[in-house]
């Protein structure tokens, strides 16, 4: 189920899943720390295969929910992964009660990968309260829901519906999610924040990645901001 991204750091693995009558894949990342541990961006259903894959490639020390509406899985990767730590996004918490001991994500990166992974809380948008990461040594940053890119692979209902909320075949912020927005300032000023990193790869949750001209995609995704 993995795939690697990029050689002996970054791996992806994707899932199915029905919201709502809709059929998408939601993607989970896998990083491999200077330590060897492992680092987890919004875990997928573990299947036994996926476990195995992941046991071979190190240990899973880090676990981390990027928003308030990745967590499906959490309790059930957990499971096989008890040691590891738990990150959650601002408010989820009190949104999943149920969920084991916790840390919440900030505006700045963890001591457990500062200095391999950039972190930043993508401000202006309570209800989604999105981290982002920057993977510095491979310029590859990591999303969830604040973009997302469908192609001609999906099904016939997943495209229209891409193709109403500006997605579709193009790098885009789906207009549901810009609807969350509260504080355009605090948005703005978190997307001129990640475009001061330097990365040209990006990856988003669902479905595609851009592997090149990632920056000017996402510049391009964010213009409605101005």
């Amino acid at each position: 189920m993995l795939v690697e991204l990029v050689p002996g750091q970054i791996w992806h693995a994707e899932s199915p899943l029905t919201v709502a009558g809709l059929r998408f894949k939601t993607r989970m990342s896998v990083v491999r720390l200077e330590d060897d541990k492992l680092w987890i961006h919004s875990p997928i259903r573990p299947t036994r295969e996926l476990v195995a894959e992941l046991d071979a490639k190190g240990e899973v020390a880090y676990v981390c929910a990027p928003n308030r509406y990745h967590h499906f899985y959490l309790l059930e990767f957990l499971s096989h992964y008890p040691s590891a730590v738990l990150f959650l996004a601002p408010g989820l918490s009190e949104k999943r009660r149920d969920l084991p001991p916790s840390r919440v994500l900030t505006n700045r990166s963890e001591p457990e990968w500062r200095g391999e992974l950039e972190q930043l809380l993508f401000a202006g948008m309570p209800w989604l309260n999105e981290v982002v990461w920057l993977h510095g040594s491979s310029k590859t940053l990591l999303l969830t829901d604040l973009c997302a890119l469908y192609g001609s692979d999906a099904s016939p209902t997943t495209r229209l519906l891409a193709r109403a909320l500006g997605v579709y075949q193009t790098l885009g912020v789906p207009r549901s999610v810009r609807l969350l927005v509260r504080d355009r300032d605090a948005a703005r000023r978190s997307r001129d924040g990640i475009l001061q990193w330097d990365f040209d790869r990006v990856v988003v949750a669902h479905e595609q990645i851009v592997h090149a001209g990632g920056k000017r995609a996402f510049r391009a995704a964010f213009s409605w901001l101005d």
